[in-house]
């Protein structure tokens, strides 16, 4: 079975692309995000199932009923279909039987990778648990969503068969949306000078990133773009079927969990219900200078023709942005409104680390990864 470690740009829809694969019988998935780290993989390595089972059941409790938790919170899966009052329940001792007799039965040397072999029974128990049959699963999609996770997942995994899927979307609209949003929600109190550099230097440095751990473990990594994934999104998923040998499903044409309706996460503000052929890239102009501007479509050039996006701006040439953004004063202001002495000391260090890391002189040639929807040349 072909593993594939979904990872997300900045506000580039890696939950909606997850909810438009929700349902088709030939896809394993979990209904949101993996948080790869010490802690899990320690767990994964257990000779233990129940161990395993209940510590997974604890920490993602709401796969196993999605008023709970982060889901409920942020990604809003309490509010599933038409009337947005819906939800799920996953039988959590079904599944800890179900993941005791996988575990239990299949031969342990059939697995070069103990952590693989946990991490596959897990989403398999699940499916059996929610009626699916596992026989004709063809891919395993784990939404590890930041690259940090990717890379140590990548890293555990090393013998095992995986690619690589990033999803992107316009480079100003990418700065533009986490900005404002995060900025809005909640009164900004969850975002600060690391976001920023976070959400910059993923757009920036991302593909390179992911780059040096396809070339380290010899895999293969492509991308989707979010404006693709609405305005062609027939294209695009017939790709992806095509890659990986699935059937085109109905399905793939609606954004839902559990087969239900998805509105998209609270930090948008607004219900997005699923695929609109209609979207337009677009991005507000009060979050930049316009010279903010011409820096990034610079310093993204390439980024910007390969993946077909259109320049604002006349090119100009320099290598290193000095004076602050416009989207950093913001930041900045809404730290000191927030009075986190903590995050008000990290201004000049992420203020620093941006000027020396997210410039044109840093950054290197690398082959940027097909976009499904794309005709190979």
């Amino acid at each position: 079975m072909k593993t594939l470690l979904l990872v997300a740009g900045s506000r580039s829809g890696s939950d909606f692309f997850q909810s438009l694969l929700d349902g088709h019988p030939q896809v394993l998935q979990f209904p949101g995000t993996i948080r790869t780290n010490k802690k899990l993989i320690e767990i994964l390595s257990s000779h233990d199932p129940l161990t395993i089972s209940s510590y997974f059941i604890k920490n993602y409790i709401h796969f196993f009923d999605s008023r709970l938790g982060w889901s409920q919170k942020v990604e809003r899966h309490n509010m599933l279909g038409k009337n947005k009052k819906q939800y799920y329940i996953v039988n959590q001792s079904e599944f800890k039987k179900n993941f005791f007799n996988l575990f239990k039965k299949k031969p342990t040397d059939v697995f070069e990778n103990k952590i693989y072999k946990s991490i596959l029974f897990l989403h398999q128990a699940y499916a059996i648990t929610c009626g699916q049959n596992i026989n004709i699963k063809k891919i395993m999609l784990i939404n590890c969503h930041l690259i940090k996770y990717t890379k140590y997942f990548g890293n555990k995994i090393k013998n095992i068969d995986f690619d690589i899927i990033h999803t992107i979307r316009n480079p100003l609209s990418a700065i533009s949306s986490p900005v404002s949003n995060w900025l809005n929600y909640e009164e900004g109190k969850n975002f600060f000078a690391n976001s920023l550099y976070f959400q910059l230097n993923l757009l920036v440095n991302g593909l390179k990133e992911l780059e040096k751990i396809k070339k380290k473990n010899n895999k293969f990594f492509f991308i989707v773009q979010l404006e693709k994934l609405h305005q062609n999104h027939s294209g695009v998923l017939k790709d992806f079927c095509e890659k990986y040998d699935l059937k085109y499903d109905t399905c793939l044409e609606k954004a839902t969990f559990f087969n239900l309706e998805w509105w998209g996460d609270k930090i948008s503000g607004k219900d997005l219900n699923g695929i609109n052929e209609n979207f337009e890239i677009s991005f507000k102009k009060d979050i930049f200078y316009e010279k903010d501007i011409t820096f990034f479509e610079y310093i993204l050039a390439d980024y910007i023709n390969f993946y077909n996006y259109k320049f604002t701006k006349e090119k100009k040439i320099f290598f290193f942005k000095i004076l602050p953004l416009k989207c950093e004063i913001l930041v900045w202001k809404n730290t000191l409104k927030h009075k986190r002495i903590k995050h008000i000391l990290s201004i000049p260090f992420f203020y620093f680390k941006r000027i020396i890391f997210i410039n044109k002189f840093y950054q290197k040639k690398i082959k940027m990864p097909h976009s499904f929807g794309t005709k190979i040349q």
